[in-house]
């Protein structure tokens, strides 16, 4: 067999393999994220209460309703998009392809059995959900050697675009119930 074929073809399946396995750790850190934030968001919640039953303030006490009424929500629809579940799957599939990885690394694979694993590697495609491109991005960020040489200068700026913009959105959404006070003792 062809083993620049194989070579290809074992770049190909680590690829999916590794970037399934950072979607995974994305999903599960979103996860643990949104916990925190409903966690801190409902102290947040909380404290606004207390404060505006010790001022007698009813602007703040009706921007706690609202606030109550979005953080369950919140809650409700966040947890329905059940990242866990979806990280678990990832797993499973990632874990099959590694075992594709292993299959393809004997010396003496004939070409039968190169073409039982592409097929194989196209059946766990279709049994999963495809990570996002900021996996794959990932994949290559945190590749070595020739894998990376070839694609790292294609995706880079696309790369740090990426976690500029999430790191972005998790400040600003930490930093909304500080906005939130402020702007209410202004008006």
């Amino acid at each position: 067999m062809d083993k620049e074929k194989i070579k290809k073809l074992r770049d190909q399946i680590w690829t999916t393999r590794v970037s399934r396995v950072n979607a995974e750790k994305r999903l599960v850190n979103k996860n643990s994220f949104i916990q925190g934030i409903n966690i801190y968001y409902s102290c947040v919640t909380i404290l606004f209460s207390i404060l505006a039953l010790i001022n007698n303030d009813s602007k703040l006490s009706l921007i706690t309703t609202f606030m109550t009424i979005a953080v369950l929500i919140a809650v409700l629809y966040l947890n329905s998009l059940r990242y866990t579940d979806i990280a678990r799957d990832y797993r499973s599939n990632y874990t099959q392809l590694h075992k594709l990885e292993l299959k393809l690394s004997d010396e003496e694979i004939s070409a039968q059995q190169v073409k039982e694993i592409q097929e194989e590697y196209c059946c766990l495609l279709d049994s999963a959900c495809n990570h996002i491109t900021f996996d794959y991005y990932r994949t290559v960020a945190g590749s070595r050697g020739e894998y990376k040489e070839l694609r790292w200068k294609k995706i880079r700026i696309k790369y740090y675009w990426e976690c500029f913009w999430r790191f972005l959105v998790k400040a600003v959404i930490l930093l909304l119930p500080a906005v939130i006070y402020i702007v209410s003792r202004l008006v």
